[in-house]
C-alpha cells in the first residue's frame, strides 16, 4: 500500500512536469515557447519565414504588448500580454501544415489549401474577428470591409462562416534596374525613342521628357516604360546592343517565369475577364482564328459551368505565351546559355552584377525578392560600402499588345496565404485580439512599408510609413494603389470540389499537344516540344478533356 502511494506522488509530479512544458486543450497540446512570460497572457505566433520574412510580426508584437501592458482582462492573474513569435521556411509551409499538428496559436503561411483545413477542423471560426468593429482601434469599419468581394464569397462558401484571412499579394513579373535604366537610356520619350539621364542636374526635364507608359497617363510610376509589345521587343533588343542581358531568371525554378509572363494574360484580359475563370458566369471574347501575322479573330462566347474549358481560348492566353516564346523560347534574351541557378542565386547575380563584366538589366521574380536577397545586399555592404537602401529597382508594368489598350494595369495575385488561428489555442481571446490588431489599416500600412509587399486588403500606406520603404517598395506602393487586382478564388462548389485542377498552375499550363501533357511553357518552348500556337491550342484540348472528369 505504501509503495503504490509513493507510486502515485511520483506520477502526480511526473504529470506537472510535463504540464509545465506544455498546455492542453481539447487533448491538443500547445507547446510552450521559450519567451513565455508566467506573469503575462501568453499566445505563440508561428509564420513561413520566405520573402515577407518575420520582423514585420515582431514589431507588431512589441507594439501589441505595448498596448497592453496593463490588460488584465486576457488571464485572471495575469497582468499584460507576452506574444512569442516563431519562423521557419520549412516547418511552416501550408502544404506541411495541413499534415502534421497545429502546435502554435496563430499561423501567417502560404500555399495553404482554404478548404482542406477547413474540413480537417484544424481552425477556428473567426468570423467576429472579421465582422466585428475595431472601434478600440480608432476605425469605424470592420476586417470584412477590407476584403475583396471575391475573398468573400470564397471564404464563406461552406456555411457562411470565416476561418481565414488572406495574408499577402503574390505578383510575378520583371523587376528593373532604374539605376541601368537611366544610365544606358532604356525609358522611352514621347516622340519614341531612348532616353536617358546624363546628368542629375536635367532630372525634371527628363521626367517631363518621359513617354506616357501603359497606362495612358503622364505624371504616374509607369512613365517612359515600354507601353506596348513592339516596344519591349524593341527595349530587349537595344539592351542587347548596348551589351547587356535582359533578364536573370532562375532555371530550376523556371515556373516563374511562366508565372511572370501570365501577367501579360490578366492585363490583356481586364478584370471583368479574367475573373471569369473562376466565376465561369458571362459573355467572353475567344479566339476564332489566328493569323499568320500572329493577330487574332475573335468570337463572344456565352460561359457556363457546361462549357468553362472554352476560356482556354481567351486571347490573352495566346499573346502571353507568345510573348513568353519570343523572350525565353531562345537564349538570345538570357545571357545566351540556359542557367540552372536557384532563384536565390538568380537574385544574387542580379544585385551582383552590376559589379561585373555581365549586367543583368531585370530580374524575372515575385515581389517578395528584395527580402530573400537580404544576405547578398548585406555581403555587397561589407565588400563594396553600399546599402540596401541606396540600390534603385522597379517592377515593370505589362506593356499593351497595342496603344490602343493603354489604360490602367490588372494584376493577379497568387500564392494562396492566409492567416489563421488554431482551433486549440490556448487563450482564444488574447489570439483573436492579436487578429484584430493587425488587420488595423496602421498595422497593414507598417507591414507594406516594411516588407514592400501588400496585403491582399483594402486599406492605405500612409505617407509616415511610406517614407521608411525602399525604392522598389515605393514604388510598388504606387503600382498597387493604381492597379485592379484578382484574385484567385471561386465559391463555386464545382471548383472547390475540384480545387487541384484549378490551381493557377494546372488551369493555366496544362496543355496536350499530340496526345503529350505539357505542364509548363518555358520547357515546352527551350524543348521546342511546342511553338506558342501549339502551346495555345493544346490548352484547350487539355481542359476540354478534363472537363468530364469534374465531380
Amino acid at each position: 500500500m505504501k509503495n503504490k502511494k509513493i507510486c502515485a506522488v511520483i506520477a502526480t509530479l511526473l504529470m506537472s512536469v510535463i504540464a509545465i512544458g506544455s498546455f492542453s486543450s481539447c487533448g491538443k497540446k500547445i507547446k510552450k515557447d521559450d519567451g513565455y512570460d508566467p506573469t503575462k497572457a501568453n499566445i505563440s505566433v508561428a509564420t513561413y519565414n520566405g520573402g515577407v520574412g518575420y520582423q514585420w510580426l515582431e514589431d507588431a508584437a512589441r507594439r501589441f504588448e505595448k498596448k497592453y501592458e496593463n490588460a488584465t482582462h486576457f488571464e485572471e492573474g495575469r497582468k499584460g500580454v507576452k506574444i512569442s513569435v516563431d519562423k521557419d521556411k520549412h516547418i511552416y509551409t501550408g502544404q506541411n501544415l495541413s499534415t502534421s499538428a497545429l502546435t502554435k496559436d496563430i499561423y501567417f503561411t502560404e500555399g495553404v489549401d482554404y478548404y482542406e483545413f477547413v474540413n480537417a477542423n484544424k481552425v477556428a471560426d473567426i468570423s467576429d474577428v472579421i465582422t466585428g468593429s475595431l472601434s478600440q482601434y480608432g476605425e469605424t469599419g470592420t476586417i470584412e470591409d477590407k476584403l475583396d468581394t471575391s475573398f468573400k464569397s470564397f471564404l464563406t462558401a461552406k456555411d457562411g462562416k470565416y476561418y481565414m484571412v488572406p495574408f499577402y499579394d503574390a505578383f510575378y513579373g520583371f523587376v528593373y534596374d532604374v539605376d541601368l535604366f537611366e544610365e544606358e537610356g532604356f525609358y522611352y520619350d514621347k516622340e519614341g525613342d531612348f532616353l536617358a539621364l546624363r546628368d542629375e542636374s536635367q532630372r525634371e526635364t527628363f521626367q517631363k521628357n518621359k513617354a506616357n507608359g501603359p497606362d495612358g497617363v503622364h505624371g504616374t510610376y509607369d512613365d517612359g516604360l515600354p507601353a506596348t509589345y513592339d516596344q519591349f521587343k524593341a527595349l530587349l533588343d537595344q539592351i542587347v546592343a548596348k551589351s547587356y542581358i535582359p533578364f536573370c531568371y532562375s532555371g530550376s525554378y523556371n515556373d516563374y517565369v511562366s508565372k511572370a509572363c501570365r501577367a501579360f494574360i490578366v492585363d490583356y484580359e481586364g478584370y471583368d475577364a479574367f475573373r471569369l475563370n473562376y466565376t465561369f458566369d458571362g459573355k467572353a471574347k475567344l479566339v476564332k482564328e489566328i493569323k499568320d501575322n500572329g493577330t487574332v479573330v475573335t468570337e463572344e462566347v456565352v460561359i457556363t459551368q457546361k462549357n468553362g474549358y472554352e476560356l482556354q481560348r481567351q486571347a490573352g492566353k495566346y499573346y502571353a505565351l507568345k510573348m513568353q516564346e519570343d523572350i525565353f523560347g531562345t537564349v538570345k534574351y538570357i545571357g545566351g546559355i540556359w542557367n540552372a541557378f536557384d532563384y536565390t542565386v538568380a537574385q544574387s547575380e542580379f544585385i551582383k552584377s552590376k559589379y561585373m563584366s555581365e549586367r543583368y538589366a531585370m530580374l524575372v521574380e515575385g515581389i517578395w525578392w528584395e527580402n530573400e536577397a537580404t544576405p547578398t545586399f548585406t555581403d555587397l555592404e561589407t565588400q563594396r560600402g553600399e546599402k540596401k537602401e541606396s540600390r534603385r529597382f522597379g517592377f515593370l508594368p505589362m506593356p499593351k499588345v497595342n496603344a490602343s489598350l493603354a489604360g490602367p494595369q490588372t494584376m493577379l495575385s497568387a500564392n494562396r496565404s492566409f492567416g489563421f488561428i488554431n482551433k486549440n489555442a490556448q487563450n482564444m481571446e488574447l489570439a483573436k485580439e492579436f487578429m484584430r490588431f493587425l488587420h488595423t489599416d496602421a498595422e497593414m500600412s507598417k507591414f507594406n512599408a516594411k516588407t514592400s509587399i501588400s496585403r491582399s486588403l483594402k486599406y492605405e500606406v500612409t505617407s509616415e510609413d511610406a517614407k521608411t520603404a525602399t525604392y522598389f517598395g515605393k514604388e510598388l506602393i504606387k503600382m498597387r494603389k493604381q492597379a485592379n487586382v484578382v484574385y484567385p478564388y471561386s465559391s463555386l462548389q464545382m471548383v472547390i470540389n475540384n480545387s487541384a485542377a484549378f490551381t493557377e498552375s494546372a488551369w493555366f499550363m496544362n496543355s496536350s499537344v499530340e496526345g503529350v501533357t505539357l505542364n509548363n511553357p518555358f520547357d515546352a518552348f527551350k524543348n521546342g516540344t511546342a511553338d506558342a500556337k501549339e502551346y495555345f491550342n493544346g490548352l484547350y484540348t487539355y481542359q476540354k478533356l478534363m472537363w468530364s472528369s469534374l465531380k
